[in-house]
């Protein structure tokens, strides 16, 4: 699948955001699209200590975050227990 580079940015900005509302002290992450998701690598220091976690979140889902409240809600929730678990 082929992804443009607007698409690209759009996702790793979206994925920024998100990891900013989470108010993490400290995190580092890349997004990489896959043949039918998106991976999300995170490093992160919820508490103590870092952590590292991936992700594969739908394409789809993912830019519904930019504007849709319901769907940023929902990622926040799944972003919080990946990282907490």
């Amino acid at each position: 699948m082929q992804f443009s580079e607007k698409t690209l940015i759009e996702a790793r900005e979206t994925v920024q955001a998100l990891l900013d509302q989470l108010g993490l002290a400290a995190y580092l992450f890349e997004v990489e699209p896959r043949t039918d998701h998106w991976e999300v690598r995170i490093e992160c220091a919820p508490n103590s200590g870092w952590q590292s976690s991936v992700l594969n979140v739908d394409e789809q889902t993912l830019l519904a975050c930019r504007i849709d409240a319901a769907a940023r809600d929902r990622m926040l929730n799944e972003l919080r227990k990946h990282l907490q678990g």
